[in-house]
């Protein structure tokens, strides 16, 4: 698997701006001063690709935090919402499916993802 969710932006952390505080107090994220929506890039390998990277819906981090090989090759991916992880998959280097795990009870999963509209 290459990019999870490959027609979302992709945008470097130092080319956000922070200000301001979401629900859970942590700093919102900005680009071009607007409230951002897309993944931020933290770190790339030295090839130059994506190392890891986590979602930001409306300038809050609510998605998926991503883990990528340094082929590319996604190895590990947790849907968050906020400082609260809901579930994770973790991946071979070959790309098949090695471990799923809901990290909440499944209530709570699924009133998450209604609550942050989270794919």
């Amino acid at each position: 698997m290459a990019l999870k969710q490959p027609h979302k932006i992709r945008v470097e952390l130092d080319d956000l701006e922070h200000g301001g505080h979401d629900y859970d107090g942590n700093t919102l994220l900005y680009h071009n001063n607007q409230l951002y929506t897309g993944y931020v890039v933290y770190d790339r390998h030295p090839n130059g690709l994506i190392e890891y990277e986590e979602e930001s819906k409306n300038g809050s981090l609510l998605g998926w935090l991503n883990e990528y090989a340094d082929n590319g090759q996604l190895i590990q991916s947790k849907l968050t919402a906020g400082l609260t992880s809901l579930e994770c998959y973790k991946y071979n280097l070959d790309g098949t499916l090695k471990k799923h795990w809901l990290i909440t009870d499944p209530e709570s999963h699924a009133m998450y993802v209604q609550k942050y509209n989270l794919d």
